[in-house]
């Protein structure tokens, strides 16, 4: 895979899927976060670049010939387990390579916004790997371009084959993307992290594991 005419047909793509939704700076990179920012949203609504950012994906990879889209008829169908936030509307990115793993993209509201929250999901039945924005509230803003960049690395992550989810049950998960990873209320005593990783890659993890081979 060109993952350089990869990017280049994502950003072609997102200038038009874009062209409403306008990025915006860190507002905390030369000031302080109030308090009151801490339960409030003012604009919500700008958030919708998430789900212009994963229209980009969408058409750059079914234009490339790496994928069909499959919008979803009952979106909540989809789900291992369905994402806490619920979806309103999904679309599943099925590669055509048959031993790679489809990609979903759901899309929920954030104060009955609709599309202004992205769930990054792999697998059938679709397991979340993310949920952007983390927290909607303007004290957690920190600007457009993280949030693209995450969205960016998630979907590289299941494209390229490089990304591996563990789930041990009540919680405790693994999120590997290449040579990072995340974790979630994981014991290292019973199993270290990389061992735990290798263990998945390798096949041999006791625990519900989702990864895919590259998308070409």
């Amino acid at each position: 895979m060109d993952r350089i005419e990869l990017r280049r047909a994502v950003e072609e793509a997102f200038t038009v899927t874009g062209a409403d939704t306008p990025p915006w700076p860190d507002p905390h990179a030369d000031a302080e976060v109030r308090d009151e920012e801490y339960s409030r949203c003012l604009r919500p609504e700008k958030y919708r670049i998430l789900a212009a950012r994963a229209e980009a994906w969408t058409q750059a990879l079914c234009g490339l010939g790496l994928a069909a889209a499959e919008p979803a008829a009952d979106p909540a169908a989809l789900w291992r387990r369905a994402p806490e936030a619920g979806v309103g509307s999904a679309v599943r990115l099925r590669p055509v390579r048959a031993d790679a793993v489809p990609l979903v993209f759901g899309l929920s509201a954030i104060d009955e916004v609709p599309r202004t929250l992205l769930v990054v999901a792999a697998g059938e039945p679709a397991t979340t790997l993310g949920v952007l924005p983390d927290c909607g509230c303007d004290a957690c803003d920190d600007g457009s371009a993280n949030l693209l960049e995450v969205v960016d690395e998630l979907v590289a992550a299941v494209v390229t084959g490089t990304f591996v989810h563990i789930d041990a049950g009540g919680g405790s998960e693994i999120l590997a993307t290449g040579d990072d990873w995340s974790a979630s209320d994981w014991d290292d005593a019973r199993t270290p992290v990389e061992e735990a990783v290798a263990a998945a890659r390798a096949g041999r993890s006791p625990y519900h594991v989702v990864l895919g081979q590259a998308w070409s």
